[in-house]
């Protein structure tokens, strides 16, 4: 992914200890409480919070829950440092009977990272990046 103008740094060997706070939190509270608690820690105090595409993510974490069974784990596929204070990760989400992908943007703000967007998609193509 080419982003103009932009330093960019792929980073290889990223694991779940690398993730910030905000997506773990999320990603437990979604295995232990579901989806809608998963969304509301994801976009608390963030610029997307009370937003109804945000808020309608949980619906699709419903939907991909009556295909493919609960949800299990998550993976971590890769991370680009877009400058000092912005990241993108992608994940793959492990449900009982099919993969979920996940791209999740956060923003160091002054106090703490906050998620600015967050995408899924059962299709790999609609969330990774090209060239991974």
């Amino acid at each position: 992914m080419q982003l103009p103008g932009a330093a960019q740094t792929l980073t290889k060997g990223v694991t779940a200890e690398d993730l910030p706070p905000v997506i773990l939190s999320g990603l437990q509270a979604y295995k232990d409480k579901g989806p809608d608690e998963a969304v509301r820690l994801w976009i608390k105090d963030s610029p997307i919070d009370g937003s109804k595409e945000a808020l309608g993510q949980a619906n699709n974490l419903r939907q991909v829950q009556d295909f493919y069974g609960a949800y299990q784990s998550f993976e971590v596929i890769s991370a680009y440092e877009i400058g000092h204070r912005t990241r993108i990760f992608y994940l793959t989400l492990n449900f009982e009977n099919g993969p979920l992908f996940a791209k999740f943007v956060v923003y160091q703000s002054n106090h703490r990272w906050i998620l600015t967007s967050f995408n899924f998609n059962t299709k790999e193509e609609m969330i990774l990046p090209p060239l991974l």
